[in-house]
């Protein structure tokens, strides 16, 4: 059997496979060298069928194979080719080993060899030009040739192709064909790819699970669900098979259409019959619930891995956090917060700060959330240099709510340091507060600290100072201040005390 596609967290993304059959250790390490990101390796080999082979060539004795064609050196030269180079020119550098092609398996290095350093157009010019070497396409030639129209975008032209080399008797690997129907319904051309189902089966191919699979997700990427349901209940009921990514799929079109109850469903059935859920699957449930407005079934779906000794990975917690976040459960949300840092995840910056905000506003009833509120925001203020002008104006508005007015004068400090412009109504709330605790001395300091970045003082502030000068016997000092709030064009209105020591 032919193993599985590549998925896991990548299952929903863009992905290619990738088959190299014929390189020894030392090509493919050279190839690594290139670019390391394309090689996956599957098998390739001509796929037992009832159809007629053609060819009996297996491409077996890679070294010999290697040491006669010098396909190492011959990948370099493609890759090391500049952009400013022409086709013709690499044509021309290609040509020059036209000697070393004796047999289809020579060239069908060569084609692989520009397949995997992407150069599909060249690889398809070459293969205009093998009659002139005197050659006859085999099996692998053809299943390359498929992949690299799928490389281009040119899916048509690769379906094309495959019907054309079943219908004349050569059978492509299993993998090329889960290329072409991957490519396929990546591009939402579900109803091409079914077509290729239907024909593969007309010709007695057996279509694997992986094949079923990528249809799965087709079917689930473009809505339809129902259609996804029953093939997927087909292939419980035939010898096709069906493992936790057929199951995956499913789930996650159901998730998209809002039906999260019957993806847990299928959840519970993958547990029933023996499968081993994944993370990805575990994730698109949460996700599911999360676009519905559930997120406390989210974090529900998180305690269930942890049961199935599934390890919830970052997308887990940022997506149930997210989802708590968005529909406004605070509390979980801090609880979940808390796990993510014990466990050494970055949160996103974003979330701390709304996670920040919620926290300030249900503090200004709950006064224990304070505490949670400026947890959050000192970790933020490590992550980052500069914390945004908001969430600090929001977080000296609940200090001082909560007479944390310590706390609201360093945060009024990094603003001005950090230059934002600053605005009275955050000053006042502090000197007021400081005012009320009897910190006269901190207040006019923070009164002054607002003058000296541009702002002015408000009626407000002035009033209160000038109050509690008086108040504490140092009218001399409320006098100047007064005088200092008339320059500002700041009138006020004099108490009965202030009114003998400036007119008597």
């Amino acid at each position: 059997m032919v193993p599985p596609i590549p998925i896991c967290s990548q299952f929903f993304q863009p992905h290619t496979l990738i088959t190299i059959p014929f390189f020894n250790n030392n090509t493919i390490s050279s190839i690594k060298q290139i670019n390391p990101s394309i090689l996956t390796t599957h098998s390739f080999s001509v796929t037992n069928s009832s159809i007629k082979k053609t060819t009996n060539n297996q491409l077996v004795d890679f070294k010999d194979k290697t040491t006669r064609f010098p396909i190492k050196n011959l990948v370099q030269n493609i890759t090391s080719l500049s952009s400013s180079k022409t086709k013709i020119e690499m044509l021309q550098i290609l040509e020059k080993n036209a000697s070393e092609f004796q047999t289809i398996s020579d060239f069908n290095n060569l084609l692989m060899a520009l397949w995997i350093a992407q150069k599909s157009e060249l690889c398809a010019t070459m293969f205009t030009k093998l009659s002139s070497f005197h050659l006859v396409p085999d099996s692998c030639t053809y299943s390359i040739m498929i992949r690299c129209h799928c490389q281009k975008n040119e899916v048509e032209e690769a379906k094309r192709v495959l019907f054309t080399v079943l219908e004349n008797g050569f059978v492509p690997d299993s993998t090329t064909i889960t290329v072409l129907i991957n490519s396929l319904c990546k591009r939402g051309k579900v109803k091409k790819a079914m077509e290729v189902f239907e024909f593969m089966e007309r010709k007695g191919f057996k279509i694997s699970v992986q094949q079923h699979n990528c249809l799965l997700k087709g079917l689930s990427y473009v809505g339809k669900i129902e259609e996804a349901l029953e093939i997927l209940m087909n292939m419980k009921k035939t010898n096709f098979g069906v493992d936790v990514y057929s199951y995956t799929a499913v789930m996650n079109g159901l998730c998209k259409v809002g039906r999260s109850d019957d993806a847990m469903d299928l959840l519970n059935e993958v547990v029933e019959i023996g499968l081993i859920p994944n993370v990805v699957t575990f994730n698109i449930l949460i996700q599911g619930y999360s676009i519905e407005g559930r997120p406390m079934e989210g974090v529900g779906v998180l305690k269930m891995m942890k049961k199935y000794e599934c390890v919830p990975d970052y997308i887990s917690y940022n997506t149930v956090l997210h989802g708590l976040l968005k529909w406004n459960e605070i509390d979980e949300a801090f609880e979940v917060y808390k796990e993510m840092v014990e466990i050494g995840f970055d949160v996103d910056f974003r979330m701390m700060r709304t996670l920040v905000r919620r926290l300030c506003k249900r503090s200004w009833e709950e006064k224990a959330l304070l505490e949670d509120a400026y947890e959050v925001f000192e970790k933020m203020k490590e992550r980052v240099l500069v914390v945004d002008k908001r969430t600090i104006e929001v977080m000296v508005e609940a200090c001082c709510r909560g007479e944390k007015f310590d706390e609201a004068l360093v945060n009024l400090n990094d603003m001005v340091r950090w230059g934002y412009s600053v605005k009275a109504i955050a000053f006042e709330k502090v000197i007021v507060g400081l005012c009320g605790q009897g910190r006269v001395e901190e207040a006019v300091s923070t009164l002054f600290l607002l003058h000296a970045n541009g702002g002015i003082g408000d009626l407000v502030s002035y009033d209160v100072l000038v109050n509690e000068l008086n108040a504490h016997g140092r009218v001399f000092c409320a006098s100047v201040l007064f005088g200092f709030a008339l320059k500002q064009g700041v009138v006020l209105v004099p108490n009965k005390e202030l009114q003998v020591e400036k007119w008597s």
